[in-house]
């Protein structure tokens, strides 16, 4: 095992939680690395092509809302510009073996999207922080308090290195860092129940996408909102570009259904024959299916998290926004935000929070050693 150099602040976890809180930090000054498991940053915000050459398009975290000022703001400060996703037509509901046609507005009229999907902004974010901030296949695995600081344990590339910080973020969900690291100190009673407790955003999800030449269903008054007691997918979206072309739907599938332990091609012919039930026969023949089960990602869902929650909260509780360990074990991501639990805005929130506290943590400790050293 061998041992890095002190930083000021470690991150852990290069969600946008995680990215947002280390943009505040450097802002201000302090020396910041984000230590992230996977070769990727954005979380459980990932987008791919649609098709080779096209735009990324979502297969995690998608949305904000005009309401939401944190993700408004943040995505104006890196320059990216929401569009309207398309809404116009009926919405198709499946029952029964019957699809019924709702003239009246789609139930995703108002829902924001960003090209290159919301992926793109963790991407903006992590390319604005200064070279070598954000540090990719490593993943932390214990965290120990120390006199003066923190120190993390982390696993790259087949060994164990450690880093040590004045304060630590864990911008993870909660019970991912329950069930993946290892506190010395254990954590308060009360704390590891809040994370044993509290959902996962996105954890339980699995979404579809089926790319089309164009989103012909558009031009048979569609709106490409559907909501199905049949499923497959039980939910269904046009996901298509600002532009218009490619068309893609993407779906979510049924949690629990069948299907999900089934091979690809027999989830994909079920998906496509769904759509063709829906949208008519010019669904036969996609360009494109691609999928993403959020369950089977080890860096965002625990065995406890397979089943969908059954209930939402509407914020996360006071433990997992109460600093640790003196004021140097700091909590964020969406699961610990005061508003729009799980959701982009709070994953934004909660990052500009955990920030503020790390800074009021560090005056108040730098202080205090001042007014000792005044003192003698």
């Amino acid at each position: 095992m061998t041992t890095d150099s002190t930083s000021s602040v470690l991150i852990l976890g290069a969600g946008l939680s995680g990215l947002m809180a280390a943009r505040r930090l450097v802002a201000a000054g302090r020396t910041v690395r984000v230590l992230e498991a996977r070769d990727r940053v954005g979380g459980r915000t990932h987008a791919v092509p649609a098709l080779p050459g096209a735009a990324p398009t979502d297969l995690g975290a998608t949305w904000g809302w005009s309401h939401q000022p944190q993700l408004l703001g943040l995505a104006r400060e890196l320059g990216l510009a929401p569009f309207e996703q398309f809404s116009t037509g009926a919405t198709a509901y499946e029952t029964g073996g019957t699809v019924h046609r709702l003239p009246h507005p789609s139930g995703s009229a108002g829902y924001l999207r960003f090209t290159g999907g919301a992926a793109a902004l963790a991407q903006a974010a992590a390319a604005a922080l200064p070279a070598g901030t954000v540090q990719l296949n490593a993943r932390a695995t214990a965290l120990r308090q120390l006199p003066d600081g923190v120190e993390v344990t982390v696993a790259e590339n087949g060994r164990l290195r450690t880093y040590r910080a004045d304060a630590v973020v864990v911008a993870l969900p909660p019970r991912l860092a329950a069930h993946s690291l290892q506190f010395k100190p254990a954590l308060p009673a009360a704390v590891q129940a809040a994370q044993q407790q509290m959902p996962t955003w996105m954890s339980h999800s699995m979404k579809s996408l089926v790319t089309y030449e164009t989103p012909f269903w558009r031009s048979q008054g569609w709106s490409g909102f559907a909501v199905s007691q049949n499923g497959p997918l039980t939910e269904i979206h046009d996901a298509s570009p600002p532009e218009g072309r490619p068309g893609v739907l993407f779906g979510f599938f049924a949690a629990p259904h069948p299907l999900r332990n089934a091979a690809p091609a027999a989830r994909e012919a079920a998906v496509v024959a769904q759509l063709v039930r829906i949208f008519g026969p010019a669904a036969v023949h996609p360009l494109a299916y691609q999928e993403l089960d959020w369950t089977r990602e080890p860096y965002t869902s625990t065995p406890a998290d397979e089943a969908a929650p059954l209930s939402v909260p509407l914020q996360g509780p006071p433990e997992l926004r109460t600093p640790l360990w003196q004021g140097r074990l700091i909590w964020a991501g969406a699961e610990t935000a005061s508003g729009e639990w799980g959701r982009l805005d709070g994953a934004v929130e909660a990052g500009a929070r955990a920030a503020a506290q790390v800074l009021a943590g560090q005056n108040l400790a730098s202080q205090i050693t001042q007014d000792k050293t005044q003192a003698t």
